[in-house]
């Protein structure tokens, strides 16, 4: 998986810009791309490109995996910096990506948040056929998140405030991306301001503590 850190792999801008992701994904990358314009440019790039390659094909001799090649080598590869600058801390839903904003039937602080754990809060958005969950977290400034596994892919997008896995900061624009190959995941809140996450799961995951363990099955996740 082809990724910059806090940014969305080259993969899932080409799934994105073919309409290949399900809803819940594709909710979350127009949402995370919304605060990237060389992002923006580079899904405009791969839809182009994308038409272009069917278009001197028959569809049905496509090879997806040359085809995929070839669209990634037609597409302008970012410095290492583009992408990084990010809104500020949200202040108002107005500031929220417009994909989001538009998907949600009322203002972040209206919504029914139940709670989670300490300081913790959720609100589910929705549920795919095979599982797959959308939600918002929302988790208070100095709040030390239970440490946990991975069974599938963990996608989380910073909306307002920050947090801290290790020596990496997720500040609202960025991504993390934690799959079964992430263990010990101990995400740990940045003091002040709630930090409020979009963020979907297509596997539960596996709490460390034996009280995480027995609250899991009432809280979905």
């Amino acid at each position: 998986m082809t990724q910059q850190y806090g940014l969305i792999p080259d993969e899932w801008l080409v799934s994105y810009a073919a309409g290949a992701l399900s809803d819940e994904r594709a909710l979350l990358v127009a949402s995370h791309v919304a605060y990237h314009p060389g992002l923006k440019a580079r899904v405009a790039d791969a839809e182009a490109v994308g038409g272009a390659l069917l278009d001197g094909q028959d569809a049905s001799t496509v090879n997806l995996d040359s085809s995929f090649d070839d669209l990634m080598s037609l597409i302008d590869v970012p410095s290492e910096a583009e992408g990084q600058d990010t809104q500020e801390s949200l202040t108002s839903d107005a500031d929220l990506p417009i994909s989001l904003r538009s998907y949600l039937d009322k203002p972040l602080d209206d919504l029914k948040w139940r709670i989670m754990g300490p300081g913790m809060y959720q609100h589910k958005l929705a549920e795919g056929p095979d599982g797959e969950k959308l939600w918002l977290l929302r988790a208070r400034g100095g709040t030390k998140m239970p440490a946990h596994d991975h069974k599938g892919l963990e996608m989380t997008l910073v909306l307002r405030g920050s947090y801290h896995v290790g020596d990496k900061c997720y500040a609202p624009g960025l991504l993390e991306l934690a799959d079964s190959d992430v263990t010990d995941h101990r995400p740990m809140i940045d003091e002040g301001e709630d930090c409020i996450c979009l963020v979907v799961t297509d596997a539960p995951i596996r709490l460390h503590s034996l009280v995480g363990r027995m609250v899991q099955p009432f809280i979905g996740l």
